[in-house]
């Protein structure tokens, strides 16, 4: 479903991904590890046509090389880190659910709204109130409702829970794993925190400086045994402190 082969991006002189290639199947949910700086957000923004590529080749599902905006958004879309800062304070739930739908000329908006807040567990009763009037993990379950509306296949999740209370983020990550078998979603999650990667994916890619250094199933994750050093030293300090 996502294909990445030789992938390099520049920001003026700096390179900040260096030939990433990786794949991800139909209905998997793969990871992207690695220190702040390391290229994992950038990856996203790629795949998401946010950044230019320098070099290198993205396919989402069937659609090789460029797509228009529209085509792109029906194939991926993306849930962000915070919540708050990824709906816009002045939109009720019901405008920025139907928005993608106007969008795309797509019937029976009603309908498909009530479904999609049912799918997130959210009482509908919230349908026309603004996100301030939201709870964090509620906002996040608005993020993930639109970030569905158009039925995308592929899902790109930005560190989805790290902005949110410990107390909720179970149950993000919860609704998340339920949708992902509801719907056969394909997932590619970018985050700090293992735990996380261990209970939601099923392989993950290591990254250092822009560079994939490692490739593992997360059985290798779950039992600390990773084949490079860096994937050592950062399960060790991830989880060991």
């Amino acid at each position: 479903m996502i294909r990445v082969e030789d992938l390099s991006v520049r920001f003026g002189d700096t390179q900040v991904l260096h030939d990433v290639s990786f794949e991800v199947a139909a209905g998997e949910s793969f990871a992207l590890v690695g220190e702040s700086g390391s290229g994992k957000s950038t990856i996203l923004k790629a795949l998401a046509g946010q950044v230019p590529v320098a070099g290198g080749s993205l396919a989402l599902g069937d659609a090789a090389g460029a797509m228009t905006a529209k085509a792109r958004a029906r194939q991926v879309q993306m849930v962000f880190q915070d919540p708050y800062g990824s709906l816009h304070p002045r939109r009720t739930i019901d405008d920025t659910l139907s928005e993608p739908l106007l969008i795309h000329g797509l019937p029976d908006r009603d309908t498909r709204v009530l479904a999609m807040l049912d799918a997130v567990g959210l009482p509908r009763r919230f349908r026309f109130r603004l996100p301030h009037q939201l709870s964090g993990g509620q906002r996040q379950r608005v993020a993930i409702a639109r970030a569905l509306m158009l039925d995308p296949p592929v899902l790109l999740l930005d560190e989805p829970t790290s902005a949110l209370d410990v107390s909720v983020q179970a149950e993000i990550l919860n609704l998340l794993k339920s949708l992902r078998e509801e719907k056969g979603l394909t997932f590619l999650l970018v985050t700090h925190d293992l735990p996380v990667v261990s209970f939601l994916c099923d392989r993950l890619a290591i990254l250092k400086a822009g560079r994939i250094v490692e490739m593992a199933g997360v059985e290798a994750l779950r039992a600390g045994q990773f084949a490079s050093p860096y994937g050592r030293e950062l399960f060790d300090r991830t989880v060991h402190g």
